[in-house]
């Protein structure tokens, strides 16, 4: 069923839970299933977008989609990826251990903007939202930022999974050709650091690119 809100303030909020809900829940799950007990493979996970391609650079892949999502980022060859179309992608790193129950990700989600939001106005959007709906929700941090030479809010928080785990979060938001990005790199707390030099190279990478929508000859 397709929602059509019009009200820019309950589009974000409902969209970014629905976003992550499907990207965080259903592919974790899909994701578990084939990496736990599993050895290691470079062989990212692909989908059935026709411009969508990946290129290998050293130990990063490129991930490039010109088809929906009109963006490009490098990503670790050892990691998983799972796009769902319109929405956003999600990149998931392998398991630590056969005990590892949390895998470190960073998800990318897109909404519509009409570019008159402020950065601080959408940062403040996300953590009502946040508050609203995370279990133990908690603000560590929020500043305003640059990010690929536009002006981005980041937060970092943390909050109560829905298997009582705790989990640390750093979000990087911007909104540029009537889009807001929203990346979410999630994290244990013990592993957070850890896997930052990985998220920023990363995030460093990025590019959009123009999104190359299919002819039709229906009349």
């Amino acid at each position: 069923m397709v929602v059509r809100l019009f009200n820019f303030t309950k589009y974000f909020v409902l969209s970014f839970i629905i976003a992550y809900a499907s990207l965080s829940s259903i592919i974790m799950s899909h994701i578990v299933q084939q990496t736990m007990g599993q050895t290691t493979t470079t062989t990212p996970v692909t989908c059935d977008c026709t411009n969508t391609t990946y290129t290998t650079s050293n130990s990063f892949f490129t991930y490039q989609n010109n088809s929906t999502l009109g963006i490009k980022i490098q990503y670790p060859s050892n990691w998983k990826n799972q796009q769902v179309d319109g929405v956003g992608v999600v990149f998931i790193s392998p398991p630590e251990t056969n005990l590892d129950r949390f895998l470190e990700k960073l998800t990318i989600a897109f909404f519509p903007s009409n570019n008159n939001t402020s950065v601080n106005e959408l940062a403040n959007r996300a953590i009502n939202n946040y508050k609203e709906h995370y279990t133990d929700f908690q603000l560590i941090e929020s500043k305003v930022i640059t990010f690929k030479t536009n002006l981005a809010y980041t937060i970092v928080y943390s909050y109560t999974d829905q298997e009582l785990r705790k989990v640390i979060v750093m979000d990087v938001g911007m909104a540029k050709d009537h889009r807001v990005y929203v990346f979410s790199y999630s994290a244990d707390p013990t592993e957070y650091s850890s896997y930052m030099s990985t998220i920023l190279k990363m995030l460093n990478s990025f590019e959009i690119l123009p999104v190359n929508l299919p002819y039709s000859n229906k009349v």
